[in-house]
């Protein structure tokens, strides 16, 4: 399975998880901005061993937030699975695209 931008974008139904939900109203993050970041968002990691279902780090804008997101995309429906959400601490990434070490 790819695990890339395109393929994510494809995917009919979008399901946020309730610890999702969780952390994005702790960070303030819409579900909106979530679609918006998602749009225009990239793949930063990638766990495609993850179980039950492979899953990606995405990270996205919406508007000049930053935005991080792990999403799974289960193989058997059409469907992405926002797992959860945060706004990316700049202390721990560069450029919100790679860890730091």
């Amino acid at each position: 399975m790819q695990l890339n931008v395109e393929n994510i974008k494809r995917r009919k139904q979008i399901k946020f998880t309730d610890h999702a939900r969780i952390e994005m109203a702790k960070d303030g993050i819409s579900a909106d901005e979530v679609l918006k970041a998602i749009e225009n968002g990239e793949v930063i990691e990638e766990y495609v061993d993850d179980r039950p279902f492979p899953s990606c780090l995405l990270y996205g804008k919406s508007d000049d937030k930053p935005i991080h997101m792990v999403c799974a995309l289960p193989q058997h429906v059409n469907m992405l699975i926002v797992v959860t959400v945060y706004t990316p601490d700049p202390r721990r990434w560069i450029d919100f695209e790679r860890r730091k070490k």
